[in-house]
């Protein structure tokens, strides 16, 4: 598609329609809250005055009743006025009419009706910034609902109603009435909250097929293998990962929940970036997804602050300058002693295309990466490809570690970092099966691929001078934990921090990633509006891994295997 300009006051306009939504899903909270606040207040009820004249069936439990069920209903059109459903829009409008209609009466607390009555006129002027339909497959859904809802009704009032014949007595039937109208208010509540989360969920777009699927991908492909150079990059081309085109750029996403996730940054031309999460936003507005973005980089959190996202700090990215590094001094002391102890054992380490193995050496690799996994797929949304041995993944490249013998014990795969001249680890795999593997067979494996990159002979690596890099794990919260953040909250959530991670996998991959001496990137995680922070955080921690930390879950998978590894 073209790229329209991201002129201001598109971009204030799309920001507006955000606010809005937002104010009006918390006002609709606020009301509901005053409505049932209402209901309680047992003096409204002695002054109907006009009203029960011209209604003269309104009688103080059915009004109650009403408000209470006006104040849930607006509980349930919140979600959607913020998702941006028109129906929620005029479910709102209607019943704030209605609650302002109910409170109608002689009685100063008459002017509390104002309220939801002046909210009802806000909406019907902000009714533009409401453009989600329910689509024909949510509708569908609903009828289904509805149709369930209708038939338990019935069946319930059918079986009271035969009770209710055999027994005579006037004080049993009293009793037996009151059980059915709670059973019945209880089942309508649950009627009208299960219709409405139906309908007032985000929508989704029409899944796509596996073919044209794959073809999307493949279109990504060419984005990435001609803009991309960041060490998160290549991740875009995960098979759970949809894709938004713009202009010559690809935005990688997922939807999950009602939440779309974007990892990594959008991709392409540099003089796009402003339109393209312009438009990127634009399209999840037309969803009613809320938005977040997992480890974002510091060059791209500017731009997704602009659109209302927040911030919050994640960790760091250990990335290796090779070109610089080395053994020597006391600070690699232990990585250098299990360089050495792997090497004495007689280990080498040679390099390969991934796409391109012989049949037997793919075979072992396969072999270590099911028994390492323990038959679980690859995880970790952000930083792996989720695949191994595709032949459509060409250009990466693979370390593999051998004995003596020729046996496989170990394998990294890394993918292209061309922005870092270099390359960004995917996954490590070391063997399981065997007893009395020396320690370090991993730290090896990176240590030889740390040389190869250095002396230039990996291949995409641009000899000469300045930075060759080699991408390896986060460190989470590294800053706070480091002391290296200035900020007050952080200095006290710092010994409870601390604390938290001692003796733990977090501390782990601290260690191991500073007996490198890397260079450290920051990444983040942008979240949407606060009410929707537990939601975006579970929908990352599915994403990931349900048992892990978003974005560095797949190293926490890693550091068990060191702990068992001694690695």
């Amino acid at each position: 598609m073209l790229l329209p300009p991201a002129t201001t006051a598109v971009t204030d306009q799309r920001r507006r329609r955000l606010r809005v939504r937002l104010t009006a899903s918390r006002v609709a909270v606020v009301l509901a809250v005053v409505t049932v606040v209402s209901a309680m207040q047992r003096h409204l009820w002695g002054h109907l005055g006009f009203m029960h004249e011209l209604l003269p069936w309104l009688v103080v439990g059915s009004t109650r009743l009403s408000f209470l069920l006006v104040g849930i209903v607006l509980l349930g059109a919140a979600r959607g006025l913020r998702n941006g459903h028109v129906l929620a829009l005029w479910l709102a409008v209607v019943v704030l009419v209605l609650s302002a209609v109910l409170h109608v009466s002689p009685h100063a607390s008459a002017l509390v009706g104002l309220v939801p009555l002046a909210g009802a006129a806000w909406l019907v002027h902000e009714r533009r910034a409401f453009t989600v339909h329910a689509s024909r497959a949510t509708i569908r859904r609903a009828l289904v609902v509805t149709a369930i809802a209708a038939v338990t009704l019935v069946a319930v009032a059918a079986v009271v109603a035969l009770l209710a014949r055999d027994v005579g007595h006037t004080r049993v039937d009293e009793r037996v009435v009151a059980v059915v109208r709670a059973v019945e208010a209880v089942l309508v509540v649950g009627f009208l909250g299960a219709l409405g989360w139906t309908l007032l969920a985000p929508r989704h777009p029409a899944r796509l097929g596996r073919a044209d699927h794959v073809r999307e991908r493949e279109r990504a492909r060419g984005v990435v293998a001609a803009y991309g150079g960041g060490t998160l990059d290549y991740f875009a081309l995960r098979d759970d990962k949809d894709f938004f085109f713009a202009g010559s750029s690809v935005v990688s996403y997922s939807v999950r929940g009602g939440v779309c996730l974007v990892s990594p940054d959008p991709i392409g031309p540099e003089d796009e970036r402003a339109e393209v999460w312009a438009e990127f936003v634009g399209y999840t507005q037309q969803f009613g997804w809320s938005l977040a973005v997992v480890a974002a980089s510091q060059e791209w959190r500017p731009l997704y602050e602009a659109s209302g996202l927040r911030s919050v700090y994640l960790g760091d990215e250990a990335v290796v300058d090779c070109s610089r590094f080395t053994l020597s001094g006391g600070a690699r002391r232990s990585l250098r002693h299990a360089v050495s102890r792997v090497s004495r054992a007689g280990y080498t380490t040679t390099f390969h295309d991934p796409a391109h193995l012989e049949p037997e050496l793919r075979d072992a690799v396969l072999a270590i990466s099911e028994e390492s996994r323990r038959g679980e797929s690859e995880r970790g949304f952000s930083m792996t490809l989720s695949r191994l041995l595709d032949p459509a993944d060409t250009g990466l490249w693979m370390s593999i570690t051998r004995n003596a013998e020729g046996r496989v014990d170990a394998f990294v795969q890394w993918v292209p970092a061309r922005s870092w001249n270099g390359w960004s680890l995917d996954v490590m795999r070391r063997r399981l099966d065997v007893e009395g593997l020396p320690n370090g067979l991993v730290d090896f494996t990176i240590a030889e691929t740390i040389a190869a990159v250095g002396d230039g002979k990996a291949p995409g690596v641009e000899p000469g001078e300045g930075v060759r890099g080699l991408g390896l794990n986060f460190a989470v919260m590294r800053e706070v934990l480091e002391g290296e953040s200035e900020s007050r909250l952080d200095a006290l959530v710092r010994p409870l921090l601390q604390r938290l991670s001692k003796g733990t996998q977090m501390e782990t991959l601290a260690t191991f990633n500073e007996k490198y001496g890397p260079i450290w990137v920051s990444r983040w995680v942008m979240l949407d509006a606060p009410e929707f922070v537990a939601s975006q955080l579970l929908a990352v921690a599915d994403a990931e891994g349900v048992t892990e930390i978003p974005v560095i879950g797949r190293f926490f998978d890693h550091a068990g295997q060191y702990a068992r590894s001694g690695d």
